[in-house]
């Protein structure tokens, strides 16, 4: 009797384990289960084999579900640091918030919105966030997200005011998404004033260079339309209306030109052709070509080289532009009579060679100085004193700085005239005699 109720009580247990371990997985239970095989296992001697053989089954069942669990978790802890190590790693900022408002956890991006370090414990959105009512707005629309499904997202706009600059304006776009079961929501916070200012930068230049296209083409279109009609009988008329279009045509192609040139090297696509250049040589072909329009303006046109064989690496046809365009405007601008000198000088401290172009002219006033570069931008005070299409100097900056990698600027005092300068990195001049 003792050993049947001995075996009834095994056959229980066994029973009652492998049902709670199969169907609850209880970690407890099945503990206890085990133990309590262990402790009667001074009572299987002599059992049937078939007995001890399913005694020795379960408890194989146990020690892998063990297993199973021991690896599932270790997974899981793997998984979870290397989202977080993921979201740290974010350009963008990103949260986690609790069905209750509390940030579960944000990554370094977001903190950087208030100065706030990840790992710290913030109790809300507001925490983070510069702008009280988008935070309002984020944490009202999280408690939306627990009443839908799984995957559903949500997205909003704010606007702020720059902390360290009251004039700087910066926009976010957030998205939001429910993340799991227990009601966490995911925010991932986008800055979009930078693709703001591209799109306002893309407008604007449309907008000029519709404006500056159809100046020519209708002063073209107006000598055209005179010719059809007959109104250019006379000789003299005609020839200056011609002369008109010609000039026009020229203008149109010049600006055409300059728009590629630019986007070529804006886009990263232009090719020069790198070479050693003698910008000595080069400054005196371009004043060649530029002493007739100074002679018409009495203009004391010259060229000083501080040094011999002043050669730098770079595309010869693309350096002439640069020196011709700021030669150019000296002579285009200054009145009759002034001096515009074109210096050219090495720098043994940044290792470049220097051109200089510096007028006695009339100046440029202080608050255009700083946009005196920019595509389309012209001095308002000048614009009736010589046509332009304002984009000459964003060319010359283009190819200094993306080409050649060197430095253009504008000194400038008004009254005084002004003085223009870029270096681009110097090249030995033995190149020269290979």
């Amino acid at each position: 009797m003792p050993e049947l109720f001995t075996i009834t009580m095994i056959m229980a247990a066994l029973v009652v384990g492998v049902f709670l371990g199969r169907h609850f997985a209880g970690r407890r239970l099945a503990a206890a289960c085990r133990d309590a095989i262990r402790d009667d296992e001074r009572d299987f001697v002599g059992l049937p084999d078939p007995l001890a053989d399913l005694v020795l089954d379960f408890q194989t069942r146990l020690e892998a579900v063990r297993r199973e669990h021991v690896l599932a978790r270790r997974v899981a802890t793997e998984r979870a640091d290397r989202a977080s190590r993921v979201m740290q790693g974010l350009e963008d900022p990103v949260l986690i918030i609790e069905p209750g408002g509390e940030v579960r956890e944000f990554n370094h991006a977001a903190g950087a919105l208030t100065g706030v370090k990840a790992g710290t414990e913030v109790n809300s959105v507001e925490s983070l966030l510069p702008c009280r009512v988008a935070a309002r707005e984020i944490e009202d629309l999280a408690r939306g997200l627990s009443e839908t499904e799984l995957g559903v997202v949500r997205r909003t706009n704010f606007t702020f005011t720059a902390q360290d600059d009251a004039r700087t304006i910066r926009d976010f776009t957030v998205t939001m998404r429910r993340l799991d079961e227990a009601d966490r929501v995911l925010v991932v916070i986008h800055e979009t004033t930078r693709e703001r200012e591209i799109a306002r930068i893309k407008s604007e230049f449309v907008a000029k260079a519709s404006h500056e296209l159809r100046t020519p083409l209708s002063s073209i279109r107006a000598t055209l339309e005179m010719l059809e009609e007959g109104d250019l009988d006379e000789l003299e008329t005609r020839t200056e209306m011609l002369g008109i279009a010609t000039e026009e045509t020229g203008r149109l192609g010049r600006l055409v030109e300059d728009m590629l040139d630019i986007s070529r090297i804006e886009a990263g696509v232009a090719r020069p052709r790198i070479e050693a250049v003698d910008l000595g040589e080069v400054a005196a072909e371009v004043l060649d070509g530029l002493r007739a329009a100074a002679d018409r303006k009495s203009l004391d046109l010259s060229l000083r080289l501080r040094d011999e064989g002043l050669v730098v690496e770079g595309d010869r046809e693309m350096l002439a532009t640069v020196i011709g365009n700021l030669a150019g405007n000296a002579v285009k601008y200054v009145p009759d009579g002034e001096r515009v000198v074109v210096e050219i000088a090495p720098d043994d401290l940044t290792r470049s060679v220097v051109v200089t172009v510096t007028d006695t002219g009339l100046g440029i006033p202080p608050e255009d100085v700083p946009r005196i570069f920019e595509k389309f931008y012209r001095v308002a005070r000048y614009e009736r004193r010589a046509r332009g299409s304002g984009l000459g100097l964003d060319l010359c900056r283009n190819i200094v700085e993306e080409v050649h990698q060197g430095r253009i600027g504008v000194d400038s005092t008004i009254g005084e005239g002004a003085r223009f300068w870029f270096g681009v990195p110097a090249k030995h001049a033995s190149i020269l005699a290979a």
